[in-house]
């Protein structure tokens, strides 16, 4: 007698419009479908509202395909079929779903009936219309060029290995030794690894330089000058602006820089050093050796499914459902792309998790960062129209943070009392070294895309002049090279432009969470759950206050939340 199957905690939608057989990887069958919309007459508000699920069902199955196709490429970068699939899909597929969205676009905010929708379509009147003001059909190609130039990027990084002392290592894979306690291994770690970076600057240059011209020319066939209007539009940021960031950019080096160089201070003073260098920020402090808590991806799992039951037993078992569904690559390898990401397959509506784990603590709190972005996507779930599940970076940042943060207040439950104690006060540290780091990263792509024409000296004197504004007390001498190409660390810059101030708002926002949990935590995670299942169907300050937070970025809350940081580390 065999088990019966189990059923799937999450089962995908039933189609209402496609056939069974689409095929979202189709250009022929997407055009079909496209078609099938267009045709439709949107002659009352229930016909209208019948037809933007239909649309949102379409636009699922196309993101789905796409997403699992990315995937597919980001965990073996060397598979040239995956990337050749990627490719199709990006250079064949999606260039014709912009040209029939907008024409969707088109046809939906010029009927009748949109006017008489209800209030709760605010939130998708107001993206469509932007993205139907943006659409230039010359634009789709030189969009094609950037993913070309992404997926190269992908490649490169994915590919990099480093030969230290005997072993081939990817470059996450050297992070480790980075927090030994033998000061001379983690120079010499730190040291090989520039050395392959150093190898991959040219080609991280000339990619960047031709993202960039690619990038301004599609602002000015839209109609602006520079990119940086045109990308604000694009990602939707309505309830801030560029000013707004150069403030927070001012309030940063105000109430956090000075709070990180103290920290940068405290940490020479107990490793008896006169000056940290590069190679001394990842090591215990008080001379603990380093925490390696896991060895597979088993292992990690284990640790944050107790971290997460802790918080709300139901995350513990939506985790384990990810990993019994395959829905789960934590371990870093040759071949894989760097970082980590949660990808939703939309027509599913399950997420993917990607991580690149190495065996160390911090490895624990990205698998928690990218559980706060699952669980965000499974509580929107239900909502029939991808727009509603498509929420602001902002917001989704916020429950990344928030769940990192949560998961500090259990850590005795996987560690011993001292282990806990050093992994917590390293993430407090983290979190204001981060916050100066976006800064550094935000400041810089503004200075970026004002100066468009920009040589490769300019640029690293540039950023060489933010991190003076915004470093910390740290002594770069001999490593000149090194701090002048530190930029092009961050994948962001290449794959996702102006995609970083977000983590800044977010960390504000789950300070406040982490703060409201440490005083009632069950209230805290009733209103996170109810927070993030309203996906994106309100503004982003509205979602914000639902999560009983506020969305402010003044001088006034980062010192506020900087100085309970700093108090919770005197602790």
């Amino acid at each position: 007698m065999t088990d019966a199957p189990v059923p799937p905690l999450f089962p995908p939608p039933r189609r209402q419009f496609l056939p069974p057989d689409f095929d979202a990887g189709s250009a022929s069958s997407v055009e079909r479908a496209f078609d099938a919309l267009l045709s439709r007459d949107l002659a009352n508000v229930l016909a209208t509202e019948s037809w933007l699920r239909d649309e949102s069902e379409l636009h699922s199955a196309i993101a789905g395909e796409q997403a699992r196709r990315y995937v597919r490429m980001t965990r073996q970068t060397d598979d040239a079929a995956a990337r050749t699939a990627y490719l199709t899909m990006e250079q064949e597929v999606m260039p014709t779903v912009k040209r029939r969205g907008n024409e969707l676009d088109h046809k939906f905010l010029g009927a009748p009936t949109t006017a008489h929708l209800r209030a709760t379509y605010f939130v998708l009147l107001r993206r469509r219309r932007t993205q139907h003001e943006l659409f230039r059909a010359e634009n789709t190609e030189l969009q094609r060029q950037e993913v070309e130039l992404q997926t190269a990027h992908q490649e490169l990084l994915g590919g990099a290995t480093v030969d230290f002392e005997g072993r081939t290592l990817t470059l996450q894979q050297l992070a480790p030794l980075l927090e030994s306690t033998d000061r001379s291994l983690r120079e010499r770690a730190f040291r090989a690894g520039q050395a392959t970076r150093r190898t991959l600057w040219p080609k991280l240059e000339d990619i960047y330089d031709r993202l960039v011209a690619l990038r301004t020319d599609v602002a000015r066939n839209a109609g602006f000058t520079t990119y940086t209007p045109y990308r604000f539009r694009e990602l939707g940021r309505y309830d801030y602006d560029e000013r707004t960031c150069r403030d927070l950019h001012d309030a940063i080096a105000e109430a956090v820089v000075p709070a990180v160089r103290e920290l940068d201070l405290r940490r020479s003073i107990r490793l008896g050093l006169p000056a940290l260098r590069p190679w001394d920020l990842d090591v215990d402090a008080d001379g603990r050796p380093p925490l390696q808590p896991f060895r597979d991806e088993a292992g990690l799992v284990a640790i944050c499914r107790r971290l997460l039951s802790a918080v709300d037993p139901g995350f513990g078992s939506w985790l384990d459902e990810l990993q019994r569904r395959g829905l789960l690559d934590l371990m870093s390898r040759p071949g894989k792309a760097p970082g980590g990401y949660q990808y939703q397959l939309e027509d599913e509506r399950v997420p993917f998790v990607f991580a690149n784990s190495v065996g160390v603590h911090r490895d624990v709190q990205t698998l928690l960062h990218e559980c706060g972005h699952a669980f965000h996507s499974l509580l929107c779930r239900d909502h029939d129209l991808l727009v509603h599940r498509d929420y602001a970076i902002e917001i989704a940042e916020t429950a990344s943070m928030s769940m990192e943060l949560l998961g500090l207040e259990h850590l005795t439950t996987v560690y011993s009392a001292d282990d806990a104690r050093a992994a917590y006060r390293r993430h407090l540290e983290g979190v204001l070294r981060t916050l100066a780091w976006i800064a550094s990263i935000d400041a810089f792509q503004h200075w970026v895309h004002a100066e468009p024409g920009h040589d490769r000296d300019a640029r690293r004197v540039a950023w060489l002049d933010i991190r003076r504004r915004f470093g910390g007390a740290v002594d770069w001498q001999g490593l000149e090279a090194e701090a002048a190409m530190q930029w092009s660390g961050q994948p962001h810059l290449f794959q996702h432009p102006f995609y970083y101030v977000e983590y800044a708002i977010a960390q504000l926002a789950a300070l406040q969470v982490w703060r409201n949990y440490r005083h009632d935590p069950r209230a805290t995670i009733v209103a996170w759950r109810g927070a993030m299942a309203l996906g994106g169907t309100l503004p982003l300050p509205e979602l914000f206050a639902a999560l009983d937070v506020r969305f402010d970025l003044s001088p006034q809350m980062l010192r506020e939340l900087v100085a309970e940081v700093m108090a919770k580390l005197a602790d």
